[in-house]
């Protein structure tokens, strides 16, 4: 039996064109898209036509030399051949893929190519001249034939071609410039343009949509694909956008030069302004778009308006991805990491809880004060124990499903950090953020661990991980009210089972490290001071200096993340 070792992946056209990529042949499947969880991947900033899970060719299991190429529901579509597939195709060796009507091309192969496999002779016409053939070149040579020497002529035959050519090549130098022929584009330039809008943004991370440095760029408020295509080239072309009421016209890029068949990548990253965090409410936004440019010596046009959704800066989605696009759990949560919008240091409310709880739970010790772990450890439970004598209460109510445009994610209300202190209430997401800030304001380095409809808050205190479980303040399903001690050991018990699923490659357990975050971009939200909010704080802080200073029992060990 024939036997393939490799798929072979020969990229025609596009940003991989000319690009060759092997694959195991017992590989069942070969995936294309621009997650980074595909076999093939494709630019995730330019190859824009291409979908995160575009499409996949399945080996059948009966058959090793039988193969489906199936469309992953792409927005773009597929084509083999140039013939759309819908759904699924067979696909044979040296078939031709394109992603997208105008995305990247690539030839189907196989190595060793089965012969059975062979592609089918080419006819191709050969040109009389081409087929002629001197027989007396190809003579048999006889014993008696004698020694030939060759004739002058045929030696002075061999200078005469180079000669020739230097002749040539003078003359073209010395030809005047204005007699060579340069090819032009003739015809105007047209441009088409696809828009692909943020649908629903979040207030709370107004700083990461500005910065095209954040988290890779990837949360941008828009990204334009604009294609010349007319015939003629388009020039000195300018690209502008605004928000009524939040953002005036700004100009996104200016590209000089767009030849026919060519494109531009626009990304759109704008500053709002910081009062948007002050917005409670959802509204209805309108964002507009302006592109000029010259072609065949006049001036053009393009104008579009479209909606998106402004949310609250209270509302998070867990996702901005569609839901045709969505194929696995981490997918549903690609917004995890702009929770660190939610954790905010800097608030002036959350600096005087701090200092409250450092003054009437912990007798004015700081735990950010030399290094010794355990200090860090009593700090954490002096914020648990500052919420138990308040009787914070835990709130297990969970998200619901929201369907913007075609994203459909989970959205939740969340209260801020300032607003869980004074509301004294809290979801564990709520309290986890609350934590962070607390933590971070007291100059520890938080963390929130993430696992299935739960979060928790902690630290990393040199290079050690700490966690405490924030709602056992109130039950629901954690057996009661418990004691700041209780309180951590449960929370370092979870985090050695976050930590064991996280070592087995479970997707759905991960851990936010709050300073890292920040320092790809991640910034919370600027707060003003608010009185009446001090003074729900004094009030809480009457009330968790009833029983003085906790008592730590530094006799509590921790060892390999273990409390001993």
């Amino acid at each position: 039996m024939e036997q393939v070792e490799r798929y072979v992946i020969k990229h025609v056209a596009g940003s991989k064109a000319n690009q060759v990529e092997e694959f195991d042949f017992h590989k069942p499947e070969i995936t294309f898209g621009r997650a980074s969880n595909n076999d093939v991947q494709f630019d995730p900033e330019t190859d824009l036509v291409v979908s995160r899970e575009h499409a996949k060719i399945v080996k059948d299991p009966n058959d090793s030399f039988s193969f489906m190429l199936v469309d992953n529901e792409s927005r773009n579509g597929l084509f083999v051949n140039k013939q759309k597939v819908k759904g699924a195709t067979k696909l044979s060796v040296g078939d031709t893929v394109q992603l997208g009507s105008k995305g990247p091309t690539f030839m189907f192969d196989l190595t060793p190519r089965p012969q059975s496999m062979a592609l089918q002779t080419q006819i191709i016409d050969i040109s009389p001249a081409t087929a002629e053939v001197n027989l007396t070149e190809i003579r048999p040579k006889t014993e008696d034939r004698p020694a030939v020497k060759p004739k002058a002529s045929k030696f002075y035959r061999w200078l005469v071609l180079p000669a020739l050519m230097l002749v040539g090549g003078a003359w073209a130098l010395m030809k005047p410039a204005e007699n060579v022929s340069v090819a032009k584009f003739s015809g105007d330039g047209e441009i088409k343009v696809e828009i692909m809008p943020m649908q629903a943004m979040m207030p709370a991370a107004y700083k990461i949509y500005s910065n095209p440095m954040a988290l890779e760029g990837r949360f941008y408020f828009a990204k334009l694909i604009i294609d010349n295509i007319g015939k003629g080239e388009i020039r000195d072309m300018k690209v502008e956008y605004m928000v009524p009421g939040y953002v005036t016209w700004t100009t996104a890029t200016e590209v000089k030069h767009v030849l026919p068949n060519g494109s531009a990548v626009v990304t759109i990253y704008p500053q709002f302004p910081q009062s948007i965090v002050e917005k409670t409410t959802e509204s209805a936004e309108r964002a507009q778009i302006r592109i000029t440019y010259n072609t065949s010596g006049r001036s053009e046009r393009y104008e579009k308006a479209y909606q998106f959704t402004m949310l609250s800066r209270n509302d998070f989605l867990y996702t901005s991805i569609p839901a045709s696009e969505i194929t696995k759990y981490t997918d549903s949560f690609d917004n995890d990491d702009l929770t660190g919008c939610f954790v905010t240091p800097q608030d002036p409310i959350v600096k005087y809880y701090t200092q409250q709880v450092q003054e009437k739970v912990l007798g004015g010790e700081a735990a950010s004060v030399g290094n010794d772990p355990q200090e860090a450890i009593r700090f954490m439970m002096g914020v648990y124990e500052a919420t138990r004598r308040t009787h914070m209460v835990y709130s297990g109510t969970e998200g619901f499903l929201q369907k913007t445009g075609d994203i459909q994610s989970t959205q939740q209300h969340l209260r801020l950090p300032r607003e869980v202190i004074t509301g004294n209430t809290a979801l564990c997401i709520e309290f986890a953020c609350m934590y962070a800030s607390v933590f971070q304001c007291e100059g520890l380095e938080p963390v929130i661990f993430m696992v299935p409809g739960h979060a928790y808050p902690g630290i990393k205190f040199q290079g050690q991980l700490y966690a405490i479980e924030s709602t056992a303040v109130n039950g629901e399903g954690l057996g009661g009210i418990k004691s700041a001690d209780e309180a951590f050991a449960r929370g370092m018990q979870e985090m050695q089972e976050c930590l064991q699923k996280m070592q087995q490659g479970d997707p759905r357990y991960k851990i936010l490290d709050v300073k890292a975050l920040q320092q790809k971009g991640v910034q919370p939200m600027e707060l003003k001071d608010n009185a009446f909010m001090r003074t729900k704080v004094d009030e809480l802080a009457a009330q968790f200096a009833i029983g003085g200073p906790l008592v730590f029992q530094k006799a509590t060990n921790v060892q390999d993340g273990k409390v001993q």
